[in-house]
């Protein structure tokens, strides 16, 4: 089966009904006007439907995820078809999956925990994976998470968080926090060393988050706790450190606690409504679980919409939100743009501001671990903000003031300009030239990203990577490429050339150009096969680069340009053959990557 071309992220909410009456739920009545009976019915013809409608347009749910409401709420026999469900659709779609650099085959479950005794046996058999919601400090859980007949159930949840701890499969738990839950920050941490050292539960497998104003809360219950502020976040953070560096849960609190607010969550996304979604079992599609119930972020129903509206739908509503409120100053010049665009839509409508709610904690945790979130700088950064001004925000890219363009310092041909002479042109004109500048042809994987190499001197914009020596980065190519412009194909090699910006001067025009660091040329019968299909080869770069990181230079761009060594003769033949060409290729034209490369420190 071949790769869908749009992979999504894809929450599923079977019931809005729950069990509990928690009293800073952002989901309003929906929670108490849920027909369980209903949704029991309907959970997993809903979500058979929708799977085998994004199957058809070409869409990949590659993570579908259970969410409420709270699941397991559910009859045992539901949830069973639900997990074998989603367990199937991973198998059936296993190798694209895997190409995408996800590890998916079991179901993965959001719940509250009240009713995990009786469905322990269940979720073991399905190997379900487990994220369990508490509140910290656990006198809290007591408070604001009672049942909807106003108990506590304290012990309860102790005991199920130290069934939690022996359960075989993946689990964590997560944490909202509120300004109340602030108040008492030692009461806090001690609860964290309680829930790790005597219920047993690995506290290295937790995700903090920050409760946000909720107008369906407000409005289903008249009050909603207030929100912790940036002071509160960056006070819990400082805490934490202060008690948590160096012990055991040191890597909790480096890789795992805030891991919501760093860009491998939803943060890092210019436009979510382009990757993210939320279906409930009577069809209706959201933003996520932040969005469900309103209707700026209602993208239409699966039984009435074709699954190409509701994206297009959900791209325009999460764009017109973010237009909605502009882009802030400090945004606009914050180095970190590229980390957070400014933040989640949803939280921006609920505060009617304009940036994160958690801007202050998020700039802390960028200064912490800079190798992993690098800032950018000068024109760097100046340049990103205009891109991403052009892209997200296209009415203040009018008031942009334009980029003065370099001054003229050489006089070309008029014929230069002719149609028939640009390059694209040329290109078009020549198959040998189609096949060297292809957009098609080149695929590199990076740890979970895969990047569309192109030519540098074709394509819009730059982009620039931080590579590590522990990222999993590989080069896929088209095999038939390596019979262009070559007669015996096992004589033709992958062509490798690493640059660095430090620019050198040479050559009869005495030309300032990157300096070259090394060449690398692997002949087409020694590449390894690629996951991508029979009609793909592979080289791992990571043991490359490694071996020359010594050339590398912090805060210096690097420049890895790929073609066959065929293709790349077949240029500077062109290059001599055909004038306009050569000044309008006079920088290498290959596929390209640019690169910081920072070692482990």
């Amino acid at each position: 089966m071949n790769a869908p071309s749009r992979p999504v992220h894809l929450l599923y909410v079977p019931t809005l009904a729950c069990n509990l009456g928690c009293s800073y739920c952002y989901l309003g009545t929906q929670t108490t006007e849920a027909k369980l009976k209903k949704d029991s019915v309907r959970a997993v013809s809903t979500l058979r439907h929708a799977l085998a409608a994004l199957d058809e347009a070409g869409v990949l749910a590659f993570n579908v995820s259970l969410h409420g409401g709270e699941v397991t709420t559910l009859p045992p026999a539901v949830l069973d078809e639900l997990f074998e469900l989603i367990r199937r659709h991973y198998l059936r779609h296993f190798d694209a999956i895997t190409a995408l650099g996800h590890k998916k085959l079991a179901p993965h479950i959001k719940t509250n925990l009240y009713k995990f005794a009786p469905l322990y046996d269940l979720f073991v058999r399905h190997k379900v994976s487990i994220s369990a919601s508490i509140d910290l400090p656990l006198k809290l859980h007591e408070r604001h998470r009672r049942t909807l007949g106003g108990k506590g159930w304290h012990d309860l949840a102790c005991d199920n968080l130290r069934r939690l701890a022996t359960y075989p499969h993946a689990k964590k738990i997560s944490a909202t926090l509120a300004a109340e839950h602030l108040a008492d920050i030692p009461a806090l941490i001690d609860d964290i060393w309680y829930i790790h050292r005597e219920l047993g539960f690995d506290m290295n497998q937790m995700n903090l988050m920050f409760a946000f104003p909720s107008a369906l809360n407000t409005a289903a219950r008249g009050i909603t706790l207030a929100p912790a502020d940036e002071a509160m976040q960056l006070e819990l953070y400082a805490a934490l450190n202060t008690a948590f560096a160096g012990t055991e849960l040191e890597e909790g609190l480096r890789r795992n606690w805030f891991d919501e607010f760093t860009p491998s969550y939803c943060t890092n996304a210019v436009n979510c409504g382009e990757r993210f979604y939320l279906l409930q079992s009577d069809g209706n599609v959201y933003s996520c679980v932040r969005g469900q119930g309103l209707a700026e972020f209602h993208y239409g129903n699966v039984f009435t919409d074709s699954v190409d509206t509701i994206l297009a739908t959900g791209v325009r509503k999460i764009a017109t939100i973010h237009q909605q409120f502009g882009l802030a100053d400090d945004c606009r010049a914050c180095g970190h743009l590229a980390q957070c665009h400014s933040g989640c839509p949803v939280v921006k409508f609920q505060r009617q501001q304009p940036r994160s709610y958690t801007c202050q904690l998020q700039k802390a945790l960028y200064r912490d671990y800079p190798q992993r979130f690098p800032a950018l700088i000068g024109d760097e950064r100046a340049a990103y903000a205009r891109d991403y001004i052009a892209h997200a925000h296209p009415a203040l890219a009018i008031a942009e003031p334009p980029v003065p363009p370099p001054p003229a310092a050489l006089v070309l041909p008029t014929d230069l300009t002719d149609a028939g002479n640009g390059l694209r042109a040329l290109i078009a004109a020549d198959p040998l030239l189609v096949q060297l500048y292809r957009a098609d042809a080149w695929q590199l994987e990076l740890n979970d990203e895969w990047l569309a190499l192109e030519s540098q001197i074709l394509r819009a914009r730059s982009d620039c990577h931080t590579l590590l020596p522990a990222d999993r980065l590989r080069l896929h190519l088209r095999r038939d490429l390596l019979a262009v412009a070559c007669p015996e194909p096992v004589r033709n090699t992958v062509y490798l050339q690493v640059l660095r910006d430090t620019p050198v001067v040479y050559g009869d025009e005495q030309r300032r150009k990157q300096e070259h660091l090394f060449t690398y040329q692997l002949f087409a019968n020694c590449l390894a096969d690629s996951p991508l299909g029979a009609d793909w080869a592979m080289l791992d770069l990571a043991p490359l680069l490694a071996l020359h990181a010594p050339l590398f230079r912090r805060g210096v761009r690097n420049n890895l340009l790929v073609t066959t060594g065929y293709l790349r003769d077949y240029h500077y033949q062109k290059q001599k053959a055909n004038a306009f060409y050569h000044v309008q290729a006079i920088n290498l034209p290959f596929q390209n990557l640019e690169f910081h490369y920072l070692p482990e420190s």
